[in-house]
């Protein structure tokens, strides 16, 4: 780790200064390493113990006599007092430190205003995130390495224009009597870095109204205010108003655990990952019960992931739910991603496929930190009916979205999303809207691969029930899907046909 520092320090010629904090067990190699690899004209030492003391005096003392001309012309060393005194000479200069004994001696430093703050936590039982909080309101750049998943560093620059780290962006419609307990959820979080913006989408309840009063008590509270659209328009215009330099959204029929936003946002900065999901939970109306969901929350995804593969497996593998996630804006603008005003449902589908298709960091917090109300009169969820026609559009997008890809692999994983989506609207859809369905689902499923090819794509990521209900789709035959449809008892006596065209079919 020490020569982490020692690059980043070296790749930034304007230090010219360092005041460097060492605990008992840091590595006096470090000293040594500034004297020889930097371009230091000060350099300023705390050590903790009086035998540390005696053995960097005689380090020094070998690295002068080994002077190629690169040892600061100014070493000094000090005791705590004076360091909590400390008065640089240059404005511009980094404070350094190597594993401290404690946080709080870090905490204690941040009047100093370093432009730099460079060092590694090593086993120190401070966060990074922790300590990112403390100091971010005191420095304009930061490089900390943190003892957590192997390592991994909180690598951030202070922005001009904003301030703001996270964005949360609520579309409102109908949500009223939601409304209060997710904003008391959201708020808890007492940062102020953090903007909340609720999209009041022409609703006709007092949504707006009851953020206004929230808004009087929370500067960090906006409510911004446009005619009904939907939500995708809704979340898109929260979006263009979003200052931060991630962005999160929560349906406001939901709520968070108090802390979800905090462990998002500091596992993403500590590894500067694009994207951050954490685990959720279903929250049933009716009977107040609650269900776990689990969702690709462990192995690589919790270490953080920046594998290509392993990114684009969660494109057919991560359950559609944009509300659990935190994305970075730059992420977002680069690549054009937002949200299709023309969608009134089911907007998050190509969202997250989008996002996940250009992703370059992925980490997830293994926890569950996310309510989903389920049973809500209203919810898009409860659509049974030709509103589910929606996905052929959204599909057609995607297949253009990925075809320009470079990664054909994308293709693939779309493909396994359309089998799951359309088993999920099949199951539920109402008989009369069955067929026209199946139809439109036959066309879909053969837009990019013929037959044999989707059902090798779909031998890992897919049950046997997907390929049954791929292998009706592909066919055009609405009747096995009805077989399909109908409660196990039931199905094991009738549509024998079906039964043996498919085994036929099968041992070809």
């Amino acid at each position: 780790m020490n020569q982490q520092m020692i690059l980043f320090l070296a790749s930034r010629p304007q230090i010219r200064e360092v005041l460097l904090i060492l605990g008992t067990g840091s590595d006096l190699g470090l000293v040594r390493e500034l004297c020889c690899q930097t371009s230091l004209e000060r350099l300023t030492i705390f050590l903790p113990t009086p035998a540390m003391q005696t053995a960097a005096r005689e380090m020094l003392d070998i690295c002068r006599c080994r002077d190629d001309g690169r040892m600061p012309a100014a070493i000094s060393l000090a005791d705590w007092e004076q360091v909590l005194a400390y008065q640089p000479a240059d404005p511009g200069y980094a404070l350094v430190f190597d594993e401290p004994d404690s946080g709080d001696r870090l905490m204690e430093l941040t009047a100093l205003h370093p432009a730099f703050l460079v060092g590694s936590l090593g086993g120190c039982r401070t966060e990074a995130f922790t300590l990112w909080q403390a100091w971010r309101a005191n420095v304009g750049q930061m490089y900390l390495l943190s003892a957590q998943h192997g390592g991994e560093c909180l690598d951030w620059t202070r922005r001009e224009d904003s301030d703001i780290e996270l964005s949360v962006i609520f579309p409102m419609y109908k949500v009223a009597d939601y409304l209060p307990q997710c904003v008391e959820s959201v708020l808890a979080w007492q940062a102020p870095f953090v903007e909340y913006l609720f999209v009041d989408d022409g609703s006709p309840d007092n949504c707006a109204d009851i953020i206004r009063r929230y808004a009087e008590k929370d500067p960090r509270v906006r409510l911004l205010q446009k005619p009904n659209g939907g939500c995708a328009s809704a979340r898109q215009y929260g979006l263009e108003n979003a200052r931060g330099r991630y962005v999160g959204f929560v349906d406001p029929d939901d709520y968070i655990d108090p802390s979800m936003y905090r462990k998002l946002l500091g596992r993403a900065l500590t590894g500067s990952y694009e994207v951050c999901y954490c685990g959720y939970r279903e929250l049933y109306e009716s009977t107040g019960g609650t269900r776990d969901i689990p969702d690709m929350l462990g192995g690589v995804y919790s270490e953080g992931t920046s594998n290509s593969d392993r990114i684009n497996e969660l494109i057919s593998n991560l359950r559609i739910a944009i509300w659990r996630g935190i994305y970075l804006r730059d992420l977002l603008t680069r690549n054009g991603i937002g949200f299709y005003t023309d969608l009134r449902r089911f907007d998050d589908l190509p969202f997250q496929i989008e996002v996940l298709s250009k992703a370059r960091s992925v980490a997830a917090v293994p926890e569950y930190l996310y309510y989903y109300r389920l049973a809500r009169p209203g919810q898009d969820v409860s659509a049974d009916d030709e509103r589910l026609y929606v996905h052929f559009p959204i599909f057609r997008y995607l297949d253009d979205f990925l075809r320009r890809s470079t990664d054909r692999k994308q293709l693939d994983n779309l493909q396994v999303v359309k089998i799951h989506t359309h088993r999920y609207a099949l199951e539920k859809i109402r008989p009369e809207f069955l067929r026209e369905y199946c139809l439109r689902a036959k066309a879909d499923v053969r837009s990019n691969f013929r037959f044999w090819e989707g059902a090798y794509i779909l031998r890992y990521g897919a049950s046997f029930d997907d390929m049954k209900y791929y292998l009706a789709l592909y066919m055009g035959w609405p009747s096995l899907v009805r077989w399909m449809r109908r409660p196990r008892p039931e199905a094991r006596n009738r549509d024998a046909a079906a039964m043996r065209r498919l085994r036929k079919l099968a041992l070809k």
